[in-house]
């Protein structure tokens, strides 16, 4: 699923968004995303061209793929990037990821998940290498701004570049296993939407 994530919004919403703002160069786009969902919305970056503006906010909840994707220098391998290494620079407006604690499908079963596809030697000892952006947020990304949810409802978002907002203040119910992972539905994330696409001006 992680992996079809990708290749949808690389071959599929990418091209479409970029053919539709080829035709109608006049529409702004605002990509939304939970979870895969996240990582499809993301990965429609690879497709957008450089210098292109009709990408304008990119929100992020509670995103299931890895908190180093838009790193242009990974901690553990300075050699290497992530994945998304720098593509936050197509939006023209923030890249806003919200986070939880309280999202165990994020913080417990996708580090396990991925240190399992990443590494055979064993399951012990899994690090920060294996962190998902849902759970904390972007990580190695110069610049990124990180808040709590009510300072980004009061103070506004900025106009662009990464920003972690900590929303565990809302985003926390939920049991076992995947805990708050889709405790999403909540005024105050639709109003970080909103605020991301600079649309309540």
């Amino acid at each position: 699923m992680k992996k079809r994530a990708g290749v949808v919004g690389e071959h599929g919403l990418g091209p479409l968004l970029t053919d539709l703002a080829g035709r109608r160069p006049a529409l702004r786009f605002h990509l939304i995303g939970h979870s895969f969902g996240a990582r499809v919305v993301s990965f429609s970056l690879r497709a957008v061209p450089a210098g292109a503006r009709h990408v304008k906010s990119l929100t992020l909840l509670q995103g299931a793929f890895s908190h180093y994707a838009f790193s242009d220098r990974l901690p553990h391998s300075p050699g290497r990037g992530g994945v998304l290494g720098g593509l936050q620079g197509r939006v023209d407006g923030p890249v806003v990821a919200c986070h939880s604690s309280h999202d165990s499908a994020l913080g417990v079963f996708y580090p396990l998940a991925s240190r399992m596809a990443g590494d055979s030697a064993g399951l012990v000892g899994f690090d920060d290498r294996w962190g998902a952006l849902g759970h904390d947020g972007v990580q190695a990304v110069p610049g990124t701004l990180r808040i709590a949810l009510d300072r980004a409802l009061d103070g506004g978002l900025p106009e662009a570049g990464c920003v972690s907002v900590d929303a565990g203040s809302v985003v926390r119910r939920g049991g076992p296993p995947s805990g708050a992972h889709s405790d999403i539905c909540h005024e105050e994330l639709a109003r970080i939407v909103v605020g991301a696409g600079r649309m309540g001006r």
